[in-house]
């Protein structure tokens, strides 16, 4: 009815903001979220990255490290100080697995670190427990 009206339902799905500069990646990210009812941004490097997550507010940043322009470090480093930006959750989906990578990432307090190739299947499933555990807390 509503609809009929000139207005629409809003929109809950799920925000995931991708950021990486492999069109490839980001093309089959974007085509499996979507086809699990996620809204999905994308960005091609960290400067990118940061502007479209003040402008969307994503519910999760699905982000890799080896970027031009800026990495993914400096864009999470960044985001943990950008205010309305800091609680964001963050999976890095990464080909770095060096240790220093790692923990640079963890003390910016993301929710998983990914080391690509990855599985599709459980990275979905990492994504739905991230979601539901926000929407639970949120309660």
């Amino acid at each position: 009815m509503f609809e009929f009206l000139g207005f629409s339902k809003k929109n809950n799905k799920t925000k995931i903001l991708i950021v990486d500069d492999e069109p490839n990646i980001v093309q089959t990210l974007q085509d499996r979220l979507e086809m699990n009812e996620y809204s999905v941004f994308t960005a091609a490097n960290g400067k990118e990255g940061l502007e479209q997550a003040q402008k969307e507010m994503p519910d999760v940043i699905l982000l890799d490290v080896i970027m031009p322009i800026m990495d993914g470090h400096e864009m999470l480093e960044t985001l943990r100080k950008t205010p309305g930006c800091q609680d964001i959750c963050v999976i890095m989906l990464t080909a770095r697995s060096q240790t220093q990578d790692i923990a640079r990432a963890n003390a910016c307090g993301i929710e998983d670190y990914i080391v690509k190739p990855f599985d599709l299947s459980e990275l979905l499933e990492k994504i739905e427990c991230i979601v539901e555990h926000r929407k639970a807390l949120a309660r």
